[in-house]
C-alpha cells in the first residue's frame, strides 16, 4: 500500500525533488548507466515524498551492498 507525500510537504518540495531525481537518473544515463529497478524504485519514493533524503540514502546503500 503507498504512502501519501506527508502534508508538511508541498508541492514545490515535491518538484524539488522530482527535478533532483530526475536529473541524477538523466546524469546516469549520459554516463551510459542505468539503475537497477529496485534502486530506482527507491529514488521514486522519495520523489513522491514518502520518504526522506536520509532514508533514500540508507535504503539505496543497503540495496548496493545486496549486489555487490
Amino acid at each position: 500500500m503507498a504512502r501519501r507525500p506527508k502534508p508538511a510537504l508541498i508541492e514545490a518540495e515535491l518538484a524539488d525533488r522530482r527535478r533532483a531525481v530526475d536529473s541524477a537518473l538523466g546524469s546516469l544515463r549520459i554516463e551510459g548507466m542505468e539503475l537497477e529497478p529496485e534502486a530506482r524504485e527507491i529514488m521514486e519514493r522519495f520523489a513522491r515524498g514518502e520518504i526522506d533524503l536520509a532514508t533514500m540514502h540508507a535504503e539505496v546503500d543497503a540495496y548496493c551492498k545486496t549486489i555487490v
